[in-house]
């Protein structure tokens, strides 16, 4: 993006006005100016509650998925709630059932594990009674997805599973593609390298068949997750490129800004702390620009790795504490939990205040257990018996 010698100027009196953004570059501070144009267009565009009255069901849950889709999560429940009320008021079992399925899928990116579970089982007994495969498959891949989350491996995969039999029996082509995708996301988090590559490219090649490009620059990008943890990172850093080669001649900025963290881990992993920060960077601005507060919420936690590994703690406490900050706005509890987690290490490792790491392990403790994270809560409890 070409930034003129006016706008420059425009934007070294923004940083001398605000102290706090003295260390953004031009391309940040013009993202974040763009997401805040473009967030005031799509709220004032938004239906208000006496719209919201004369909806219906269909209407109230589309609204709904749309906010989900922008990360918009607190509109998106109010929305999805009035669209299933209204659902159930008319018997209308079809949209009840995919507004229950969409709220389920908000719980779990919020990280109420066992909300997100509940819904999400309640959808799929609806879509049985209805007896629509389609809805059918896309609940047991939602709930593979919440196992994975949970580190659940064998009870994902016995899911995601169930998902490919059905499309399988639907004939449905890009569908399975999304599912060994699916698959290829567990075997990776498990370690199995070999699976993982096998899942990733039955995908690929199936994605490529159809000319879905969405899901082909994705299984570059499962494939580039692979290569790394392998290092073979020439190989990842041709994956990313391929997926970028698809993602930013179509404009899905929202792929583009993955694969940029991609690069950023990869460059991490080699030690290439400057070229790390700089897709972190290039990542975080797209996301910004497009509104994606859950992924600026990772980005900002990814950077803070890296400004950690340079020394450099005041950047370090102020990512931290900007990934807490987004977290808890979205209401994504399960990113405050590992920010709080990640603050507790700072604080007791390089800080040296031990009461402020007690406050935040205490803190990240008690929201793994809300969400039924054993083993993380576990990890907060041994650093709390060491203070």
């Amino acid at each position: 993006m070409e930034i003129s010698t006016e706008i420059k100027a425009q934007l070294n009196l923004l940083r001398q006005v605000h102290p706090e953004i003295l260390g953004w570059s031009d391309e940040q501070l013009m993202a974040l100016i763009q997401q805040a144009m473009q967030e005031e267009t799509e709220h004032d565009a938004t239906p208000g509650e006496a719209d919201m009255a004369r909806m219906s069901a269909e209407e109230c849950g589309a609204m709904g998925q749309q906010l989900l889709q922008q990360g918009r999560w607190q509109e998106a429940e109010w929305w999805l709630f009035a669209g299933l009320k209204k659902a159930e008021q008319a018997g209308d079992l079809d949209i009840q059932c995919k507004t229950t399925g969409l709220l389920g899928q908000l719980c779990s990116n919020r990280g109420d594990t066992p909300q997100a579970m509940e819904l999400s089982q309640q959808a799929l007994g609806l879509a049985e009674r209805l007896g629509d495969l389609r809805v059918q498959g896309t609940c047991y891949n939602q709930i593979g997805s919440i196992f994975l989350n949970q580190g659940l491996y064998p009870q994902a995969i016995k899911h995601y599973c169930k998902g490919l039999e059905i499309e399988e029996k639907l004939g449905d082509e890009e569908g399975l593609a999304g599912g060994y995708g699916n698959l290829g996301n567990v075997y990776w988090q498990q370690g199995d390298l070999v699976g993982a590559v096998d899942a990733y490219e039955k995908s690929l090649a199936l994605s490529i068949k159809l000319g879905a490009d969405q899901l082909t620059a994705n299984q570059y990008g499962g494939l580039a997750n692979v290569y790394r943890l392998q290092g073979r990172f020439e190989f990842a850093i041709e994956m990313c490129r391929q997926g970028l080669n698809i993602s930013e001649r179509l404009g899905l900025e929202h792929i583009s800004a993955s694969i940029y963290a991609n690069l950023a881990n990869i460059y991490l992993e080699q030690g290439a702390l400057d070229e790390s920060l700089k897709m972190y960077d290039k990542s975080l601005a797209i996301r910004q620009s497009i509104g994606d507060e859950p992924g600026m919420g990772e980005i900002h936690g990814n950077l803070a790795t890296v400004y950690k590994q340079k020394g450099d703690t005041a950047r370090t406490l102020e990512h931290h504490r900007k990934s807490l900050d987004i977290a808890e706005r979205i209401g994504n509890q399960h990113g405050a939990a590992i920010s709080y987690f990640n603050l507790g290490l700072l604080y007791l490792d390089d800080i040296g205040d031990p009461e402020q790491a007690r406050q935040h392990f205490e803190k990240a403790k008690a929201l793994f257990e809300m969400l039924g994270l054993a083993e993380n809560a576990q990890k907060a409890a041994r650093e709390l018996r060491g203070l």
